[in-house]
C-alpha cells in the first residue's frame, strides 16, 4: 500500500538523518510540521542524553497468531519509526496455529490471567508500556488494563474492538451459503448457554440489547469488564482512568464487527435500532469505567478509516506510531 507522502517510515527517518548536525532544529521543525508533539520551549534537552522509546504489546485479533505477517508487518513499522523500541506480541501458545485456535476457545477471563502473569514477567515491560489490540484483541487489551494492577500501561489504542459487544455474527460472504447462515443461527440460539459462554471466546462478549437481561445474567465476560452489573467493580475504573490516551479506532464498511459503532463504544437503542452516540450510552453518563473523567481530561481520540474491518492502511499505522507510540521516558 502507498504511504501518504507527509506520514511515511523514510520521510520521518529521511528528515532526522538531514537534521543530524542540528538534532534540536530538527525536532523542533518536524513537530510543528506534523503537530505531533506538544509546544516546548528549549528542545535543547530533547532527546534525552540515552533515549529509550517506550516498549510496546500487540494483541493480535480473532483467527491470528502473534506470529503472522500483519503483526510483523505493524512491528516493523514501529521499529523503523523508534529504533531500538522494544515490540512483544501477545501469544497464549508456543506455536502459531496452536495460539490462533485459542482465539476461537478457550475462557477469555482464563486467557486474561495468563497474559496478565506473563506480562508482568517481561523485564521491558516492569516500567510501563503502550498496548495496540486488533478487533477482538482490542478489547482485551481493554480489559487487561482494568483487571491487571501488577503492569502500567500509558496508551491504549484499539483498532475495530468489539468494546460494547457484538449484537450479531460476522455476515456470511456468501449471501447464498444457507449452511453459515443455519450455523450462526444456531450459535446465536445457544449463545447464553454456560458451555458456549465459557468456551467459544466470541460469545464471550455477545451483547445485544433487545435481550439485555440475559446478556447481565449470563455473560462471562463482557458484562463483567464494561461494569454494567449492579456490583460496580471500582479497580477496574481506577485502572484505566490511568491511562494518558484511549484510542478508539472504527472502520465505515465494517462488516465483522457489527454494529461497527461497538468499536467507539457506541450503543444500539433496543426500541428503535437507532445508534446511541457515545456520550450518551449508560457506561458513560454512570461512569461506570471512568471514561467521562478521561473525556473530559481530552484523552479519548477517535478516529475512522474508510474501508471494511482491519483494512489499515500503512500511512494509518504510521501516524498513529508517530503520535502514540515510543515515546522517551
Amino acid at each position: 500500500m502507498q504511504l501518504s507522502t507527509l506520514l511515511n517510515v523514510q520521510y520521518i527517518l529521511g528528515w532526522f538523518a538531514d537534521q543530524a548536525e542540528r538534532p534540536a532544529e530538527g525536532l523542533r521543525r518536524l513537530g510543528q510540521e506534523l503537530e505531533l508533539f506538544p509546544e516546548v520551549e528549549d528542545y535543547s534537552q530533547w532527546p534525552p542524553s540515552t533515549p529509550i522509546p517506550k516498549p510496546v504489546v500487540l494483541w493480535h485479533g480473532l483467527g491470528d497468531n502473534f506470529n503472522s505477517s500483519g503483526m510483523h508487518k505493524v512491528a516493523t513499522i514501529f521499529e523503523s519509526l523508534h529504533p531500538d523500541i522494544y515490540v512483544h506480541s501477545v501469544q497464549l501458545a508456543e506455536d502459531p496455529a496452536s495460539d490462533e485456535q485459542k482465539s476461537f476457545v478457550g475462557d477469555a477471563n482464563e486467557q486474561l490471567d495468563i497474559v496478565c502473569k506473563q506480562l508482568s514477567k517481561v523485564p521491558q515491560l516492569r516500567q510501563g508500556f503502550d498496548i495496540v489490540g486488533f478487533s477482538q484483541g482490542g478489547v482485551f487489551a481493554r480489559a487487561l488494563v482494568e483487571r491487571c494492577s501488577s503492569i502500567s500501561v500509558s496508551n491504549l489504542i484499539t483498532f475495530g474492538a468489539p468494546h460494547n459487544g457484538v449484537s450479531e455474527l460476522p455476515m456470511c460472504k456468501d449471501a447464498n451459503d444457507w449452511l453459515c447462515k443455519n450455523r450462526n443461527e444456531v450459535l446465536k440460539k445457544s449463545v447464553w448457554f454456560d458451555n458456549v459462554q465459557k468456551y467459544i471466546i466470541p460469545a464471550q462478549y455477545f451483547r445485544t440489547p433487545k435481550d439485555y437481561s440475559s446478556y447481565l445474567k449470563y455473560s462471562n465476560f463482557l458484562a463483567d469488564i464494561n461494569n454494567e452489573r449492579t456490583e460496580v467493580n471500582i479497580t477496574y475504573k481506577r485502572n484505566l482512568s490511568k491511562l494518558s490516551k484511549f484510542v478508539m479506532v472504527t472502520f465505515d464498511d465494517d462488516t465483522t464487527l457489527i454494529p461497527k459503532d461497538s468499536a467507539g463504544f457506541q450503543d444500539i437503542d433496543a426500541e428503535t435500532d437507532a445508534i446511541i452516540p457515545f456520550e450518551q450510552t449508560i457506561i458513560y453518563t454512570r461512569d461506570l469505567l471512568g471514561l467521562q473523567s478521561l473525556h473530559s481530561l481530552g484523552k479519548i481520540d477517535f478516529y475512522s478509516i474508510e474501508g471494511d474491518h482491519m483494512q489499515i492502511p500503512e500511512s494509518f499505522l504510521v501516524m498513529i506510531g508517530v503520535k502514540y507510540i515510543g515515546s522517551y521516558w
